[in-house]
């Protein structure tokens, strides 16, 4: 039974990371891009590689045999979808859906495990999670989750945003600047094609 290496894994496209919270950067590796939607997550070796990136885990018990990975992938896209109907809601002053949070708890109750707490020579302590029981797709899965759980937990709504460029841009982010007045996925993305563009209209007012 051969798993899905790196070796098999299709080219993915950049991962984006701007969310400043892995909910958020979940939601955007769904992006667009001169008009047309990225899917980032293709193939299993995409989520892996995320999940890698986003810093949530490389566990070597997300791989899975190459038979199982379109339906593996499907379902994490699939969780995708729904979060970001769920982040749309909370971004026009909206609610999550019981659905999505009966969803979620489901994912979150089929990881079992403990902490244990560790004497630390940086910070004094820290804490082990034991390994997870989970696999795959359902490792995967649950490991978001718990992202979006404590996103829903601890984040104040009001510092959740789309990328002010509505009309080409999709992504989120959690506005943790200092005045929470951020309104472009990136300075030298959207807003500095903002600028550019300002600029520009500028220059045709000057010469009319």
């Amino acid at each position: 039974m051969s798993l899905l290496s790196d070796q098999s894994r299709a080219e993915h496209p950049g991962f984006i990371f701007v969310g400043d919270h892995p909910a958020t950067d979940f939601a955007n590796t769904l992006s667009m891009s001169q008009g047309q939607w990225v899917n980032h997550l293709r193939v299993w070796g995409d989520v892996i590689d995320w999940l890698s990136l986003a810093r949530l885990s490389t566990d070597p018990s997300l791989q899975i045999p190459t038979s199982r990975s379109a339906e593996a992938v499907k379902s994490v896209v699939e969780f995708r979808r729904a979060w970001r109907a769920e982040l749309d809601k909370l971004v026009a002053g909206g609610n999550v859906s019981d659905e999505f949070i009966k969803h979620s708890n489901h994912l979150l109750a089929e990881d079992v495990f403990h902490e244990t707490l560790r004497r630390s020579e940086k910070t004094g302590f820290r804490l082990e999670r034991s390994p997870s029981q989970l696999t795959g797709e359902k490792l995967a899965l649950a490991l978001i989750a718990r992202q979006i759980a404590h996103f829903l937990a601890w984040a104040n709504f009001g510092y959740l945003h789309r990328c002010a460029n509505t009309a080409s841009c999709v992504l989120y982010f959690y506005d943790t600047t200092k005045n929470h007045r951020r309104q472009w996925c990136s300075a030298a993305g959207c807003g500095n094609r903002h600028k550019v563009a300002e600029f520009r209209k500028r220059q045709v007012k000057s010469k009319e």
